[in-house]
């Protein structure tokens, strides 16, 4: 580790501080790590790079990476670029997240400015590490609200194919492909140039040879461009607003990353919708289970038909409203919408045409709708629909009244057989009731555009069906 703390939290650098006064504290046993809180002793780097370390025991906090002098040059350069770049930040070495119960190589907390409120922790891995562990780690920086930047050793993770005619190639394993398939960019670190390499672009090409009488197809992978690598102090933040995602790049390649960075974009919405999905289908059971606490039986169903009809557009409320507030605010439309079912309920029973027509033609759930309830204003159901339905309901009133003793004559002839004839005439013609009445058969004639077409109509029924003599033509 590069740093310890004193029993007076005082913080020491075993690169920076006086050598003599860690000794001093080492030998006093004073000198402790800042996260398991054991006595630590001092390496001044003879060999290695100056470090502290445990003495015969491995930290609590499991997740140390082995500090070979790769990892602590990495850790150091990571460090002094975040601090030199972010002066107004907290920018730590070696900090245990209690959140994760992992130590972040270097953890940066910014208090103020446009990342105000982010903490980001950036890793150096040097040693290997799986997919699925990496996964793993990652995820919980993700629920602890901490933005994770895993930088690879470009010695031990870049390697490029030793094939023939493409040793441009890359051989990626799975611990990078991993990263960049979640995360959308892949970063390495050169220790040697002090360089970053930004991945975000990779074509596959293939060649196809003969062997043995055979075609043979091989791929190869290409990062394109080939040249995607920067000095560490020309290396950049950017953030989304929206989701305060940020990336790192430079310059040179920010153009050319427009798809990869539309395609982060993408799946940070979608991420999003998931979660919020998630969300409303956690505390939408609660808001239904309540209405039962407020209304009666018969309304609380209603209510809850309320709830689902408008899910969607009350998905924000449902999400982070109390179920008190939630109701108070929706009281007005839910009462609104209890009286409209109960009158609609009344409508379908009753035996005026007009009433029959417009609860047949207008969709009963729809009363729960709040583009429904906000486009009836202050009218009552009866004369919302009355109003909606005016026009077709004068042409199904002149039909009935100008012709209902034919209507009672199709009432009276068997249902099958007559709408196979009036199909013939016009499709809309028939009816769908099992025992329909002369008013069933008006309440079609709401198809027709005008007076002239129902009496066009009336007309065919007439002389094709009800005057029909099957017996006319014959010759005796």
């Amino acid at each position: 580790m590069l740093r310890c703390i004193t029993e007076d939290q005082e913080t020491l650098y075993a690169s920076k501080s006086n050598k003599e006064y860690i000794q001093q504290l080492v030998d006093e046993g004073k000198a402790l790590c800042p996260n398991c809180l054991q006595k630590v002793i001092h390496k001044p780097g003879r060999t290695n790079r100056a470090h502290f370390a445990h003495y015969d025991a491995d930290c609590v906090v499991t997740n140390y990476e082995p500090e070979t002098n790769s990892h602590i040059k990495g850790k150091e350069l990571l460090y002094k670029w975040l601090k030199k770049k972010f002066p107004s930040a907290y920018v730590e070495y070696e900090v245990y997240i209690s959140e994760t119960k992992q130590i972040a190589d270097v953890l940066i907390k910014h208090e103020e400015g446009k990342y105000a409120g982010l903490s980001w922790a950036f890793e150096f891995q040097h040693s290997p590490l799986n997919a699925r562990d990496w996964e793993e780690r990652h995820n919980l920086y993700k629920l602890a609200g901490i933005q994770d930047f895993w930088i690879l050793d470009k010695a031990k993770y870049l390697k490029f194919s030793t094939a023939k005619g493409h040793t441009d190639a890359r051989k990626r394993n799975e611990l990078e492909k991993t990263i960049y398939q979640e995360v959308g960019l892949c970063y390495f670190l050169d220790l040697e140039k002090e360089e970053f390499i930004i991945d975000f672009n990779f074509v596959t090409k293939s060649e196809h040879n003969v062997f043995n009488r055979k075609q043979v197809t091989t791929y190869y992978t290409y990062h394109e461009p080939q040249s995607h690598a920067s000095k560490v102090d020309k290396i950049r933040v950017r953030m989304n607003d929206e989701f305060k995602y940020c990336v790192l790049l430079y310059d040179e390649i920010e153009e050319g990353m427009t798809d990869r960075l539309r395609g982060i974009l993408g799946k940070l919405q979608r991420e999003k919708e998931i979660q919020l999905e998630e969300e409303l289908q956690l505390r939408l059971p609660a808001k239904k289970d309540y209405c039962e606490t407020v209304y009666k039986e018969d309304e609380a169903a209603m209510v809850r038909s309320f709830i689902e009809e408008n899910e969607r557009k009350l998905a924000d409320d449902i999400r982070n409203l109390s179920n008190e507030v939630f109701f108070a605010k929706y009281q007005k439309p839910i009462e609104k919408a209890i009286t409209n079912r109960q009158s609609f309920k009344v409508l379908e029973n009753s035996e005026d045409i007009r009433h029959k027509y417009i609860t047949r033609e207008f969709f009963s759930w729809h009363v729960y709708k709040m583009s429904f309830l906000e486009s009836q204003s202050s009218l009552s159901i009866e004369e919302y629909l009355l109003e909606k339905y005016k026009d077709k309901i004068s042409l199904i009133e002149y039909a009935y009244n100008t012709y209902k003793d034919i209507f009672e004559n199709l009432a009276s002839r068997n249902t099958e057989l007559l709408n196979r004839d009036l199909r013939k005439i016009k499709p809309f013609l028939q009816t769908y009731e099992k025992n329909p009445n002369a008013m069933d058969y008006a309440l079609e004639y709401g198809s027709c555009k005008s007076t002239e077409e129902i009496d066009n109509y009336v007309n065919q029924v007439v002389e094709q069906i009800i005057n029909y003599d099957p017996f006319a033509d014959w010759e005796w």
